[in-house]
């Protein structure tokens, strides 16, 4: 019995939480919000923050040191908060009917950031074209 709950110890034991890179995106302002959960930054993309040289948009950190906690009083689809510094940056609806208000594409979560909502996806669950997925099936779209 004592092997069995030393092995259990080790075993069941959670480990290190695997690191991800979330990526919301929203219209109107366009916009593109980035948490990289090894690091804890958010970055935030916008036409607004351009490289006078380049003309090109560069990302400015609007976060450091956040994480992400689920919350315990979600209505209808789980919620996640990143936080950081005692405030919450970001709102995720794990429904699966993301949108960035804009495109066919459907995101696997929806994201809140201020009063903007957005479309939000990972690498291990990434949005899809809707029109590809029906012409893929046969369904005029």
């Amino acid at each position: 019995m004592k092997r069995h709950l030393v092995l259990c110890t080790v075993l069941c034991a959670p480990g290190p939480a695997a690191a991800g890179v979330l990526t919301c995106n929203f219209t109107e302002p366009f916009l593109t919000l980035v948490f990289d959960t090894a690091s804890g930054v958010v970055t935030q993309t916008s036409s607004d923050d351009e490289d006078p040289d380049t003309g090109k948009p560069v990302p400015r950190t609007i976060a450091t040191g956040a994480h992400m906690v689920r919350a315990d009083d979600w209505q209808g689809y789980p919620t996640l908060y990143v936080e950081a510094a005692g405030r919450r940056i970001l709102e995720i609806r794990t429904s699966g009917q993301g949108s960035d208000g804009m495109s066919e594409f459907v995101y696997p979560f929806d994201g809140t950031y201020g009063a903007l909502v957005g479309g939000c996806e990972t690498t291990k669950a990434p949005a899809y074209d809707l029109y590809e997925v029906m012409q893929d099936l046969g369904v005029d779209y």
